[in-house]
């Protein structure tokens, strides 16, 4: 893997970011050996982005299971270039119905009331308009993934100084909604430490002479989750948001 080079194709979004219409909350950063840490490795950060695509790292996003220290989404922009204007006005709970439908396949829309309430009416309409579902017949199934779904990689990175369970732990959850989820630590663990990340499907970097070593994380289909879509929608947004205030 090569180190990553400031390149136009990389945004990255936290707390001091205006994130305008994003809908996304973050917390802000603390001061102390864990963020010296996080950013030893942004400045050596392993990543290389595909032609074609663009990268969005996102600094502790508030999500359903907690604060990730940094997310990044490898999106595909030619994916993108023909998504609705409509797309901005989707909400979080939308998105719940648009991973329910890409697991079912299709649902009527009382199967989808009675399993989402009457709320799901504006969702149905919302991602309709925004050409994310289609109706055949009386159900609604969702369109094509490659047309609706940009992220070709979700990837979550926990970073603790010691406490190795509890770090292990939250990349562990991480894996709810990331393609890859990794630990960081300041220095490579023992290989019974690394064993445990590996069973459990969780990659291992630490930091060694200003250089990431990585213990590759399993990689695994997206999207996993509705988490996933929200943070493939969010990627999508930030990139419009700077580009509109640049013109």
């Amino acid at each position: 893997m090569k180190s990553l080079a400031p390149e136009p194709d990389l945004l990255f979004v936290d707390s001091d970011s205006g994130n305008n219409g994003l809908g996304a909350r973050f917390r802000r950063t603390r001061a102390g050996p864990e963020l010296d840490l996080i950013e030893a490795f942004l400045r050596a950060m392993p990543l290389h982005i595909p032609r074609g695509c663009r990268a969005t790292v996102f600094r502790e996003p508030r999500l359903e299971s907690g604060f990730p220290d940094l997310v990044i989404v490898v999106w595909r922009e030619e994916v993108t270039r023909n998504w609705r204007s409509e797309r901005v006005y989707i909400e979080t709970h939308d998105l719940r119905l648009m991973h329910y439908l890409h697991h079912i396949r299709r649902a009527r829309t009382d199967e989808i009331l009675a399993y989402f309430g009457r709320r799901a009416t504006e969702s149905i309409d919302r991602l309709y308009s925004a050409a994310m579902i289609r109706q055949v017949g009386s159900s609604w199934t969702p369109c094509a993934l490659r047309r609706s779904f940009a992220a070709s990689k979700i990837i979550a990175i926990e970073a603790k100084v010691g406490k190795w369970t509890e770090v292990l732990d939250q990349a562990l959850l991480n894996t709810w909604f990331a393609s890859k989820s990794y630990v960081l630590v300041p220095h490579l663990p023992s290989q019974l430490q690394v064993a445990e990340a590996q069973r459990l499907g969780i990659g291992v970097c630490s930091l060694d002479d200003r250089e990431v070593r990585e213990v590759a994380s399993e990689s695994t289909h997206l999207p996993r989750s509705y988490a996933s879509w929200v943070l493939n929608d969010w990627a999508w947004r930030s990139a419009q948001d700077v580009r509109d205030e640049t013109e």
